[in-house]
């Protein structure tokens, strides 16, 4: 019985530790990067700085419909590149992984060069399938 009770005790102990450890959505600290609207769901990239940099990036995709609130669009993709003249074009690094809150991803970029980058973004859900590629700033 006593074992039981310390299994138990560890269990729920490890539970609330790691429950305190995940990182929480927050958008209101965010500040808009860019948005693209597609059919009736809007996509926003969002980070704390408004702005992406080159090397290491972090920052946020979220689906929202068109009252703005978010919307589950099911597995969704990311892909970032650069095009330099007589070169084949650059990959970025990404890593995409939801963000504990509804319609949220949180994306985790390596641009290894300033300079204009083409981002492709796909899902495909409940509410069906899409894309939507656009060039953003790399400070």
């Amino acid at each position: 019985m006593k074992r039981t009770i310390a299994i138990s005790t560890l269990l729920a102990a490890a539970l609330a530790l790691f429950g305190c450890n995940s990182p929480k959505f927050d958008a209101g600290n965010l500040k808009l990067v860019e948005t693209r609207k597609v059919g009736d769901i809007n996509i926003v990239l969002m980070n704390e700085t408004g702005e992406l940099t080159q090397g290491q990036n972090s920052f946020v995709v979220q689906f929202q419909d068109a009252q703005r609130r978010p919307v589950d669009v099911g597995e969704v993709q990311f892909g970032s590149s650069m095009v330099m003249p007589s070169m084949a074009p650059m990959s970025g690094e990404s890593e995409i992984t939801p963000a504990g809150a509804t319609g949220a991803y949180r994306v985790k970029s390596n641009f290894a060069m300033s300079g204009a980058w083409h981002f492709t973004i796909g899902w495909k859900g409940s509410r069906g399938e899409g894309k939507t590629a656009f060039n953003s700033n790399v400070r």
